[in-house]
């Protein structure tokens, strides 16, 4: 008997759900303070404040329901100032991300969010203070006043005690309409900006600025749980308040494997951890071991909510998928079922499934009956007899002194469907219950850290503050690009890329025996589009041969945001190829030569030389040869490997015949390179530096894994392109046979345009 209730009340092992840590590496603790050794000093752009003002001003009007007494007020005014709003402040925190990047510390744009975040908080508590100024003033001269209309007196009168009677809630919904704005500003315009710099763990989550807990002085107030949470218990003999429930879930994960051995957790530290270590790079000492789990909202569904599953698993069915796909939902569902059961049972003992229960049942109607009354009372009512008959009582003495009844039919109409719940629909509640508990835990620990940050920091304004702060290098600042100071800087790195045609001797004689004009076919299918899309890479011309063209990106000092000279060149190479592409299509169809072309991308650090042809300057840069070497393409290698591989378009080999020396920069390899794309090594190297790349292994063939870097490019018009770099081995060959000799610790770099690898990325990213 024993052995059967031990197999019944024993946890399932969570080792296959799938479960993840909440991470957030956020800290301040690389910056430097400011001029009182205490906060940072942080000085954001006046337009922010200036269209902040604007825009809460507005908000408070349209959610105290005040337009009434603001002649001037119009509903698209508000969407018109928050359209300014979102404006500025993207590109605030733009230039707090560029800072961050320029300076390999991702703290910068921590600050900057931080200090926007305290600036709207202030903000609002202040446009609400003068929203009731506005008020008091009328109240006093229409009591004052026989000339004025009395009516009118009571209607200023009756807003004004409104507003304050419901100071929390209008500041809740302004402040969550502004910080929606902040997180659309985050999710939308500046997540790939910082994906393309920082790690996944450097990135704050999407939930972090949609914070209900940020708005309230009181997290643990009736209404505010009521309406952004579940109710919980404030007394400490409550058996359902907020630290009884913490410690019932706590002791029965403990119960479970959960943190031990081989639980499996891509995005953990380290999932080998004891379960007296504390995560000490995300919480305090005092934190539980479970922290970091619990607070991952998502992993309540993945263990607990056996619902979802079976509805996916009947999907899963009818789809007719493979017999191992749908074992392994069986075994999940199972899992779930008895966690939650595991769950219920201990809820049920601790007689908390009653009170989760009429907790969801009462959102429905408490608000016909508080005030007077107060949640935590229509709850009683719902789950116990004697303070029924109690409250029962209150509200009949209520109506002989008031002479107004509230009706309980909806009560006792809860009480019913409270009393009438099946099991399953408690335990769906239950489910309810952690998962509210879980995102209420996890808001509690994010405004404690945003909090924390927003303390260190001053807000500076005073010109005597930001010029002291300043002069002793200890300014932050976050402005608009039209109020960075507009000097000339020098160049300090540029990238050489030049595009060569090949077999253009043999088009320019085709094209004319047939009557045709070869000067405006490469003008239209190669050199006139190439030149309308320089400016989203920032890229010029240094100057144009009669079968190439050879460009030129510039990097310039103390300019954070013109830092992706590579990167950009990539990204240009890419669609200089695909232009040509679109034009080949064309030409097959009239019948006219295709364009094949040979790439070659170089990095040079420092600026170039120029000499003086009369007025003109001409460019000198070893990165000009060098460029000029890796796009093109040797006439044996063309016939030997064209349509080799459908996928890569360049192959580099050693000439074994070819001494190396150390003392040149020159570059004898030989080369196919039709339709490629090659970044020299420098390049490379300077492209890691640039933006955030990923490792992926792409299966070329059946025993072959290519190694590809992937990251995005961010253009200057602020779009995004993907880019994937393949790495390959430099082998040596006998140029006479083209016979491999073996291979060498020399690599390569191919910049690859086909599609196929792409969608492969996406697919697997």
């Amino acid at each position: 008997m024993l052995n059967i209730i031990h197999f019944f009340t024993k946890p399932p092992s969570l080792k296959n759900l799938d479960l993840k840590r909440y991470q957030i590496d956020y800290s301040l603790n690389r910056l430097v303070f400011g001029v009182d050794n205490i906060h940072f000093d942080v000085h954001i752009s006046p337009q922010v404040y200036k269209a902040l003002k604007r825009t809460a001003s507005l908000l408070m009007i349209k959610h105290s329901r005040s337009e009434y007494f603001f002649k001037d007020y119009k509903r698209e005014f508000c969407e018109i100032e928050k359209d300014t709003l979102r404006r500025v402040c993207t590109d605030v925190l733009l230039d707090g991300i560029s800072r961050a990047k320029s300076a390999a510390e991702v703290q910068i744009d921590f600050l900057g969010q931080a200090a926007l975040a305290k600036m709207f908080l202030e903000e609002i508590k202040y446009q609400y203070k003068n929203l009731v100024v506005h008020f008091e003033p009328l109240v006093r001269i229409y009591q004052l006043s026989q000339r004025h209309d009395q009516n009118e007196g009571f209607k200023i009168k009756d807003k004004l005690t409104d507003i304050k009677l419901h100071q929390n809630r209008i500041i809740r919904l302004v402040g969550k309409e502004l910080f929606q704005l902040l997180a659309d500003i985050q999710a939308r315009n500046l997540r790939n900006m910082r994906e393309t710099h920082f790690l996944p763990r450097n990135i704050l989550p999407g939930n972090y600025f949609i914070n209900p807990l940020l708005h309230t002085d009181n997290p643990a107030d009736d209404f505010f749980l009521i309406e952004e949470y579940v109710l919980l218990g404030q007394q400490s003999e409550d058996t359902d308040n907020y630290e009884s429930v913490k410690s019932i879930i706590y002791d029965l994960l403990a119960k479970t494997d959960l943190g031990q051995e081989n639980t499996k957790d891509e995005n953990s530290m380290g999932v080998n951890e004891s379960k007296d270590q504390k995560d000490e790079r995300f919480f305090d000492a005092e934190a539980n071991i479970f922290d970091s789990w619990i607070i991952e909202t998502g992993n309540v569904d993945r263990m607990f909510n056996c619902f979802d599953s079976l509805e996916q698993y009947e999907r899963v069915k009818r789809a007719k998928e493979s017999k191992d796909v749908l074992r392994k939902l069986k075994e999940q569902i199972k899992t779930q079922q008895k966690l939650l059961n595991f769950f219920y049972r201990k809820f049920k003992k601790s007689r908390l499934i009653r009170l989760i229960v009429a907790a969801f049942e009462m959102k429905s109607v408490y608000g016909n009956y508080c005030p007077p009354m107060v949640p935590r009372q229509i709850r009683e009512f719902l789950v116990d007899f004697w303070s029924r008959k109690s409250i029962i009582r209150q509200l009949k003495r209520r109506k002989s002194l008031h002479g107004k009844a509230l009706t309980l039919a909806p009560l006792q109409q809860t009480v019913k469907r409270i009393n009438g719940s099946t099991t399953e629909e408690k335990k769906q509640h239950l489910l309810m219950f952690l998962k509210q508990f879980s995102r209420y835990q996890r808001d509690l620990y994010n405004c404690r850290i945003l909090r924390d940050a927003m303390d260190a920091i001053n807000l500076a304004t005073e010109e005597k503050v930001l010029l002291l702060s300043r002069g002793n290098r200890s300014l932050f600042e976050f402005l608009l690009p039209e109020e960075r100071v507009k000097e000339e800087k020098s160049v300090s790195n540029h990238v050489i890329i030049k595009a060569d045609i090949r077999g253009s001797m043999n088009i320019n004689h085709t094209m004319r025996a047939r009557g045709l004009n070869p000067a405006s076919y490469f003008s239209l299918n190669f050199f006139d589009p190439i030149s309308a899309i320089l400016f989203e890479y920032g890229a010029a011309k240094v100057f144009i041969e009669g079968d190439a063209i050879i460009l030129s990106i510039f990097e310039s000092e103390d300019t954070p945001q013109g830092c992706y000279s590579v990167a950009r060149a990539c990204g240009l190479a890419i669609r200089i190829l695909q232009i040509v592409h679109r034009y080949n299509v064309k030409n097959k169809e009239n019948n006219l030569p295709i364009l094949e072309l040979g790439v070659g991308i170089c990095y040079s650090q420092g600026p170039p030389a120029y000499l003086l042809d009369g007025d003109s300057r001409i460019m000198i840069s070893p990165a000009i040869n060098l460029a000029d070497r890796l796009s093109s393409c040797d006439k044996k290698l063309r016939k030997r490997l064209k349509n080799q591989n459908h996928l890569f378009n360049l192959f580099v080999f050693k000439n074994a015949a070819e001494e190396e020396t150390e003392d040149t920069t020159d570059d004898f390899s030989l080369r196919y390179n039709v339709n490629g794309i090659e970044l020299s090594e420098d390049g490379f190297n300077k492209l890691t530096k640039e933006i955030n790349l990923k490792t992926v292994s792409f299966p070329a063939g059946k025993d072959e894994n290519v190694k590809l870097y992937t990251g995005k490019v961010p253009t200057v018009n602020g779009n995004y392109q993907h880019l994937a770099i393949r790495e390959a081995t430099i082998y040596e060959v006998k140029p006479e046979a083209m016979d491999m000799t073996g291979e060498t610790s020399r690599k390569y770099y191919e910049v690859c345009t086909h599609q196929e690898i792409y969608d492969f990325i996406d697919n697997h990213s």
